[in-house]
């Protein structure tokens, strides 16, 4: 069950949305099967520090802006915090809802920043109240300094590509269905999410960013947007299975190089 038949549950710091299919998605080609992967990756001593979405259905916004500053340290360019309300409201404007909170698809944040970019976040500040505001003139003309050059979709069925797009040092956005548990006191204080279990309700969809694995562990490393002091100073994991599972969750996506 996902969160394109099932909302029992609202919880507002949310806000991923599913694609909808697309042919014309660039995807990422399955690794040989001959590759060695590590046993193990971690992306996040080069990740800038974890963001803070609030009570907005901004997450797609606040994963897509934290893969962006992150290609730009990794390609040595000069890294700023992207403006994640800019993102967020261009991303409504594409779907057709500027007026409403209701989170974004991540394949539209992606095409926001490949066409207009990311400004500078102190030119469009994160202020939830302003969700709904068009950014102004001069965001948009220092976007367009500051944009992706390249994204592609990553088939999260295939494990081994998910594995191998994370040992090339490419952090992955991506959406998946929530259950209670993620709301609850033991996952915010260590950041470890279990598979949901059958008595569960689902609370929506989030966008998040892969940023590492233990193969030994058979766990992710997950990059959230609820601020430092959540789970493991922000970062969470979740099992393989979970990851892997097309049911729970989609639209996997990597950002391979920025102009800036």
């Amino acid at each position: 069950m996902t969160p394109r038949t099932a909302r029992r549950r609202r919880c507002s710091r949310l806000g991923w949305r599913p694609d909808l299919p697309d042919i014309r998605d660039y995807r990422v080609e399955a690794p040989s099967a001959r590759k060695v992967l590590p046993t193990t990756n971690d992306l996040r001593p080069g990740m800038p520090p974890v963001y803070d979405q609030g009570q907005l259905g901004s997450c797609t916004g606040n994963a897509i802006a934290g893969a962006f500053e992150y290609e730009l340290i990794k390609e040595a360019k000069t890294p700023f915090v992207p403006s994640r309300l800019f993102i967020y409201y261009q991303e409504r404007v594409l779907e057709g809802d500027v007026s409403g909170d209701n989170g974004a698809q991540i394949r539209d944040g992606m095409k926001v920043v490949a066409k207009l970019g990311a400004p500078h976040e102190t030119l469009w500040p994160y202020k939830p109240a302003k969700f709904a505001a068009k950014p102004s003139a001069k965001a948009y003309a220092d976007g367009l300094k500051h944009t992706v050059s390249a994204y592609k979709r990553v088939n999260n069925a295939n494990l081994t590509s998910l594995l191998s797009v994370l040992a090339s040092a490419k952090p992955i956005v991506f959406g998946f269905t929530c259950y209670e548990s993620l709301e609850s006191e033991e996952v915010a204080k260590t950041g470890v999410l279990p598979m949901p279990s059958s008595g569960e309700q689902v609370i929506g969809g989030h966008a998040v960013v892969l940023c590492g694995y233990d193969r030994p562990a058979q766990t992710f490393t997950v990059r959230n947007s609820w601020g430092p002091a959540w789970g493991m100073k922000g970062y969470f994991t979740m099992p393989f299975d979970y990851v892997a599972n097309t049911d729970l969750c989609d639209d996997f996506w990597t950002i391979s190089s920025v102009s800036a």
